[in-house]
């Protein structure tokens, strides 16, 4: 509960700030995230096998603090550069008449601190409960956070990096079955999945066997086979088509 006040009061905080500073350079902000948020989702999983190898952690790590730091690197240039910009823009005859600048200011600042611990948590909850240490899991968090159950609920990294872990485990199940499986044999993307020996070897793998008995699907993320799969571009577009095609064909 302590780090839900401490999340409230930093938004009210930075909302003053922003009240303070204008729309302009909130404006350039919220612009940053969401450019930031693109080229760490593009790039993070290109630079996480180098990153982890330099590390000399697991490639899942590699691909959370790749990810993580491209979005600061990018929100920070992005930021002060259309920042400058703006306030140019919209300089006007009347400088000093700044009430909806302000109050705009106010509601960004807020929701731009919102936004950043909104991903933060979502970075703390994932390692948290994908990366295990002397085999137990990681307890960074405390208990009874409602904004930490909330990105544990709908974290941000699940939902964007790993989004193509359902669609392999779908397509891993119906491979399983004959039946199933003959009823796609002729589909384009499943066809080409059949044809690749990356998702041949993944689909032999001995932790995709317990992970599907035992119902554990985000065991997987600690695959790295399985996660080096789901992360190429091409592989995730076909594991989307082939699902999809599962579902027309019950």
């Amino acid at each position: 509960m302590i780090i839900d006040l401490i999340i409230l009061g930093l938004v009210l905080f930075f909302a003053v700030v922003g009240a303070i500073t204008g729309a302009a350079r909130q404006v350039a902000h919220l612009v940053g995230l969401a450019v930031a948020y693109f080229v760490s989702k593009r790039l993070g999983p290109v630079f996480a096998p180098r990153l982890a190898e330099a590390l000399g952690t697991p490639l899942l790590i590699g691909l959370l603090v790749g990810s993580v730091l491209l979005f600061i690197v990018v929100l920070v240039v992005v930021r002060y550069a259309l920042g400058a910009l703006l306030q140019r823009m919209l300089s006007g005859q009347d400088p000093e008449n700044r009430g909806a600048d302000r109050f705009i200011g106010f509601l960004i600042g807020g929701a731009k601190v919102g936004i950043i611990a909104y991903v933060l948590l979502s970075a703390l909850t994932f390692v948290e409960q994908y990366v295990v240490v002397a085999g137990r899991r990681m307890g960074l968090s405390p208990k009874g956070s409602h904004a930490l159950a909330f990105a544990r609920k709908h974290n941000l990294f699940e939902m964007t990096q790993f989004a193509a872990l359902k669609d392999f485990v779908q397509v891993a199940q119906l491979s399983a079955d004959p039946q199933r499986a003959a009823k796609l044999q002729n589909d384009p993307a499943y066809k080409a999945l059949r044809q690749d020996p990356r998702f041949q070897k993944a689909l032999r793998d001995e932790s995709l066997r317990r992970s599907l008995e035992q119902g554990d699907h985000r065991a997987l993320l600690n695959n790295n086979l399985i996660l080096q799969l789901i992360q190429d571009p091409d592989i995730a577009a076909r594991l989307g088509a082939a699902s999809h095609a599962a579902e027309r064909r019950p």
